[in-house]
């Protein structure tokens, strides 16, 4: 009996080695073996590499075995912890390559998984010698890819959007970084991370706002997303009524914005959506979104105190695109005599404020201060679009 049964064993694992070894043989076949064999050119490549090395906006890279980003042509490096180094990486769900912080032993590890091999007259994966062989095409749109430009390519499905594992290669490094190695009076340290807060959440005791509008606080998880160039910020200003207008009481108008950098009509359901996806860029590089208008009643011109967000005499969200550039909201029942603030709200499509690639930018949104008046017998002036004696009340 203890004879049949260490035969039967042996026989399992042999079966077992066998299965493992066609399941190699098959990855090693497909994107995978294409995998390793470009993060074994890149980590080529990257030796090759310094500070001062030539490089495209936003290209991510390994110098000097540090995390490198090219910022304004020229890379800017951050250090990995201690006892890793920059390196490529292969994907394993789909096609593509990330650039992270490990361990060389992880690099050769990863790498040897995919069957990739370096030339025999290199050491190991990360050997400085040979060519570099080009990386596969940029993502489109709908497709993920690393942050070295490869992407999810001929056909292969990519998983970026399901898989419930932090991919390396969109790690933000600089998220540890409290900000105090250059001191500033008054700053306050930032929150770090090394996980990209994905799990903020649940350090805090507020409910998920999971794409409801929660009145009473809640947290969001969605990440910001994407954040177009300096040179495309949006930015509105108000054509009608003008700042400083006087217009007739309770008598319908429309609102005229003029709007720039924003690709308008793109919004979703407010109350199933809100906050619920992150910012996205057309291929313009403009944000998807869309605005709104809210006309807050003051007590005068000169009001200084701050205005209650949650009362408003008028809001309209702005959903069509804009018509030669400028965004209209009827004004239908116009407003009863008074002064008031009208304020643009431009967002991404999730109803998210914008955000702008730097802290020092201009409004990217408008306010001006309007009157209303009544029509009365006392002075001759076209008010109400006729001819009418009045006075103001």
């Amino acid at each position: 009996m203890q004879k049949l049964s260490i035969t039967i064993g042996l026989a399992l694992t042999a079966s077992a080695l066998s299965l493992q070894q066609a399941q190699v043989g098959r990855r090693a076949t497909g994107f995978a073996l294409q995998n390793g064999e470009d993060a074994i050119n890149l980590n080529q490549k990257f030796k090759s590499l310094t500070v001062n090395s030539p490089c495209s906006e936003g290209e991510n890279a390994c110098v000097d075995d540090k995390f490198a980003q090219c910022v304004g042509g020229k890379f800017v490096l951050e250090g990995c912890a201690s006892g890793t180094i920059c390196a490529a990486l292969p994907l394993v769900n789909s096609r593509g390559t990330s650039i992270t912080c490990t361990t060389e032993a992880d690099v050769a590890q990863r790498i040897a998984a995919t069957g990739a091999q370096a030339p025999a007259t290199q050491g190991s994966a990360t050997s400085t010698s040979g060519s570099v062989k080009p990386t596969s095409s940029a993502p489109n749109e709908n497709q993920g890819g690393s942050s070295d430009g490869s992407a999810s390519d001929n056909g292969d499905p990519d998983d970026s959007q399901t898989s419930l594992t932090l991919d390396p290669a969109v790690i933000a490094h600089g998220f540890a970084n409290n900000g105090q190695d250059v001191p500033t009076a008054g700053q306050v340290p930032s929150l770090t991370s090394t996980n990209n807060f994905i799990n903020f959440c649940k350090t805090v005791k507020l409910p998920l706002t999971n794409g409801a509008q929660v009145v009473d606080g809640s947290c969001n998880p969605a990440p910001m997303g994407a954040i177009p160039a300096k040179t495309k910020m949006p930015s509105s200003k108000f054509v009608f009524p003008k700042n400083g207008a006087t217009i007739p009481a309770n008598k319908t108008f429309t609102i005229k914005m003029s709007i720039k950098n924003l690709a308008t009509g793109n919004f979703v359901n407010a109350d199933e959506n809100y906050f619920s996806a992150p910012q996205q860029l057309n291929n313009e590089g403009l944000i998807l979104g869309h605005s709104h208008v809210v006309i807050e009643e003051l007590d005068g011109l000169d009001q200084t105190n701050p205005t209650d967000p949650t009362t408003f005499a008028f809001f309209k969200g702005l959903n069509s695109a804009a018509q030669g550039g400028i965004l209209m909201a009827d004004v239908d029942k116009g407003l009863p005599a008074g002064f008031y603030k009208l304020s643009s709200i431009n967002t991404a499509a999730n109803h998210q404020p914008v955000l702008a690639p730097v802290a020092q930018h201009g409004s990217l949104d408008d306010a001006i201060y309007v009157s209303t008046i009544s029509c009365f017998t006392a002075i001759i002036s076209e008010c109400c679009g006729i001819s009418l004696l009045l006075v103001y009340g």
